[in-house]
């Protein structure tokens, strides 16, 4: 029970923490990223876009940044006031939108942009090695199979046995198929050796495919791995410190080895239920330690906790949020009776989450009890169903495999495939998996849904890390919107499109639709 301080401290930290974004101020933070962006951390497409409202300001347009579009032929991605997504709805309130600033042809590459906070799903991570800062992948051709297929091979040997135990039958298909196929490649001794020390070597691998050494995290833990050293340290800078469960975090005093402990027991109860509990973890520590940094910081003559908090908060204050368990969309396989208690089972997922991360950090939840309220809670995690974009890094065994099959050479593929063709049969469907993850960034969650949008998420063998790469699809010029799809297939009917998008709280009047309304309509009349 908190005291009556310490709840008014909380109060006026939620407050902080949910209030709409600052309209007024939303410009200034926006130039302010994009110009860091460019010149500190060299990412120069960022000046190709820029934020701005709809209805632009006087401040806005004399920004300079960009000249204002023209309005639209059509009512096309509306939006509403306090959201970053569409809000297709029609009317005048039409919210913020992504910008282009210059002319694009198609197969431009528009904008490349680094996630503001970023995930590899754990259901991932046998299959794909990669640096947990940047997701580059990292070790070696032999280490990326060697563990696919040791864990494949010892999962599957685990179900076996599992089933002998029982008195069950020996096998099931696809169990027996699983063991026979990463049998093909070797036992799990050699499979073992692949995945720890990257022995034996492929052919071709070290020389095609080159990746960078693991580094170890900063405070020694087994789960994290990076490209660099760099990583390494951005990452125990940025939330890692508060994150990681290794022996080196901190003097381990027994508070040392509690934090530790509920650490552990808090990702465990997210693997269980949710990964994204991870996600929003991260952001909690993100500002945490932003909040403390800025408190220290005698040049930003920031004396009080709330005003450091505002201040940290800042890049997740301009993301639309909701609540999680209000805005989740209903599975196929609840009935709308069920509906309340399948909320309600929500809220108790995120309650044992919240309770296992103030247990893991009870010094941060005592400075910043509002941070660590179920809204707010729930507000990070609802801010990554409404925002989030798949994390993918292409699989460099999948572009390995390619290469051995398109050798030139066909006496050098014959010598080399009777090393290789093993491993592969024993992948199986798996050699293409690229890391998957969910990641949130702070321009690109500005781009609003179109159903024949002007750009796309596209990467290739080029991109070899965790950002966010925008392409044109069609010519788009300056002082144009840009516009994603928020649909996997684009190829839906008009009725099907407004089912799969009701999720996000709008109807969708883009060009494509009216169109498409106007035909049936048509076609109605002539009926008649």
């Amino acid at each position: 029970m908190l005291s009556s301080e310490a709840s008014s401290t909380a109060a006026s930290q939620i407050e902080i923490l949910l209030k709409p974004s600052d309209v007024n101020t939303e410009a200034k933070y926006y130039e302010k990223l994009i110009r860091r962006g460019i010149e500190e951390c060299g990412h120069e497409t960022f000046s190709n876009v820029c934020v701005q409202r709809h209805h632009h300001t006087p401040a806005a347009v004399a920004s300079g940044v960009i000249s204002p579009p023209p309005p639209p032929a059509a009512d096309v991605a509306n939006n509403n006031n306090s959201s970053n997504h569409s809000n297709m709805s029609g009317g005048k309130n039409r919210g913020k939108g992504l910008y282009a600033t210059r002319d694009f042809i198609v197969g431009d590459r528009v904008l490349i942009e680094p996630p503001l906070v970023a995930m590899q799903h754990e259901r991932n991570r046998n299959d794909a090695i990669v640096c947990s800062f940047c997701f580059r992948y990292v070790g070696s051709i032999e280490k990326q199979i060697g563990q696919r297929l040791f864990h494949q091979l010892s999962s599957a040997q685990e179900k076996l046995q599992q089933q002998k135990e029982q008195q069950m039958e020996a096998t099931t298909a696809g169990d027996a198929a699983a063991e026979e196929s990463a049998r093909r490649s070797g036992d799990l001794d050699v499979l073992n050796s692949m995945a720890s020390v990257g022995e034996p070597k492929l052919p071709l691998a070290d020389q095609c495919f080159p990746l960078p050494t693991e580094r170890a995290c900063v405070g020694g833990c087994y789960r994290e791995i990076f490209c660099s050293n760099e990583c390494a340290q951005n990452a125990w800078n940025s939330h890692e410190r508060a994150m990681c469960i290794g022996n080196k975090s901190g003097d381990q005093d027994e508070q040392a080895k509690n934090r530790a402990s509920m650490m552990h027991q808090f990702i465990e109860h997210a693997k269980d239920t949710n990964d994204i509990f991870i996600l929003a973890a991260k952001v909690v520590a993100m500002v945490t330690e932003n909040a403390s940094l800025a408190l220290s910081d005698a040049s930003n003559n920031i004396t009080f906790l709330g005003e450091a908090l505002e201040v940290a908060w800042e890049p997740f204050s301009r993301v639309q949020k909701a609540i999680w368990w209000d805005i989740v969309a209903i599975p196929s396989d609840v009935e709308e009776k069920d509906e309340e208690s399948f909320r309600q089972q929500l809220i108790e997922l995120a309650s044992g989450s919240l309770e296992l991360l103030c247990k893991a950090w009870p010094d941060r939840a005592q400075a910043f009890p509002g941070l660590f309220s179920l809204p707010v809670w729930g507000a990070i995690v609802g801010m990554f169903e409404l925002n989030n974009l798949e994390l993918v890094v292409e699989s460099p065994v999948e572009n390995y495999f390619l290469a051995v099959d398109g050798l030139a050479d066909e006496n050098q593929k014959m010598a080399i495939l009777p090393q290789t063709q093993p491993f592969l049969d024993a992948l199986d469907v798996k050699y293409d998996i690229p890391c998957l993850g969910t990641a949130l960034f702070a321009l690109q969650s500005n781009c609003n849904h179109d159903c024949d949008p002007n750009c796309h998420p596209f990467k290739d063998e080029t991109d070899i890390n965790g950002s966010c790469v925008l392409v044109a699809r069609k010519p788009i010029r300056k002082g144009e919107e840009l516009t994603i799809s928020y649909l996997e297939d684009d190829q839906l009917d008009w009725s099907r499109r407004q089912d799969a998008l009701s999720d996000y709280g709008f109807v969708c009047r883009c060009a494509r639709c009216e169109s498409e309304v106007s035909q049936t309509r048509g076609r109605q009349k002539m009926k008649m």
